[in-house]
């Protein structure tokens, strides 16, 4: 394998630390264009991959991988933009990719796995700021934005989790927290100042979140097994929460429709197998419906303007 510093590569690129291997088989590309550039690649094991290609202002990258066929792959053209990545386990990959396009760009991604076989993708273009921590086994992030001062995170805590993170447009927010095995989630932010929040604690659960236009805030929190939750929301100023405590409920909340805005959807599910059901059209319209007993169903429906319903199902 040839040294990675040779005499006509330092002259194109500043600041930059060798990498520390053990072991054999170890692969480190790294090629840097610009000023202020700084690659620090850290491999222990066998069989590890690591490439940096950075091209413009004060880029710094990190990987660390502990283990054997690990792959980093990590990209940064422009502006200030710092991906950090460390691996511990076995065949994990992570790729982190930052590209600026216009006006100033601040990027930042960091990705950390704990265990084997897991997966973490990330994608910015714009000034974003992506964070993806994974401990356990086989689980797999997806995170893209195209956008502006927005951020996501995904935390993931067990085996066989999955999360997609997508965000297009500027200050939204978006975060995923998932403990246990076998979860499956998704957000997808479309224009301006979303923000969505989305908890799971169990296994099993499934958990979907949609946002567009502007300034809407979803919030789900699922605690126990094999709970469903999806929340759409396309009007301005809308509030959804969802809360399961129990096994096998769903609930569904869905805020849309033309000249739709400063609505709340509340869902409180502390029961099993509950079904929960509420749409609204129009402006400040209040909906919350309680399930308290086992094998309820609920339904809410709301057009018009400032219209108020209340659902008390076994529920104090």
């Amino acid at each position: 394998m040839k040294k990675l510093l040779l005499p006509m590569l330092s002259a194109l690129v500043a600041g930059f630390t060798p990498m520390a291997a053990s072991a054999q088989n170890n692969l480190t590309t790294v090629q840097q264009v610009g000023d202020s550039n700084q690659a620090t690649d850290q491999q222990t094991g066998s069989r590890n991959a690591i490439t940096v290609t950075q091209a413009g202002y004060l880029n710094t990258a990190t990987a660390t991988q502990v283990g054997i066929q690990n792959s980093i792959a990590q990209n940064q053209n422009d502006r200030i933009g710092r991906a950090t990545a460390t691996q511990l386990g076995v065949q994990n990959s992570i790729e982190q990719v930052q590209t600026f396009s216009g006006n100033f760009s601040g990027n930042r991604a960091s990705a950390t796995q704990t265990g084997i076989l897991n997966a973490i993708r990330q994608q910015q273009r714009g000034g974003g700021q992506v964070t993806a921590t994974q401990v356990g086994n086989s689980n797999e992030a997806l995170q893209q934005q195209v956008s502006r001062v927005s951020q996501a995170t995904i935390l993931q805590v067990g085996n066989n989790n999955k999360a997609e993170q997508q965000q297009q447009g500027p200050g939204s927010t978006a975060t995923l927290t998932s403990i246990g095995n076998r979860n499956t989630s998704y957000q997808a932010q479309n224009d301006i100042n979303q923000q969505a929040a989305g908890t799971q604690i169990g296994n099993g659960n499934r958990l979907r979140q949609q946002q567009s236009f502007s300034d809407n805030t979803a919030i789900a929190t699922q605690t126990g097994n094999r709970n469903t939750v999806e929340q759409q929301q396309s009007g301005s100023l809308g509030e959804a929460t969802i809360e399961q405590s129990g096994n096998d409920n769903k609930a569904y909340q869905t805020q849309s429709g033309a000249s739709t805005y400063e609505n709340k959807a509340y869902i409180d599910q502390d029961n099993n197998q509950g079904l929960a059901i509420q749409q609204q059209t129009g402006i400040l319209n209040k909906a919350a419906t309680y399930q308290g007993a086992s094998n309820e169903s609920s339904t809410v429906v709301q057009n018009g303007r400032e219209n108020l319903t209340v659902v008390h199902q076994n529920h104090p």
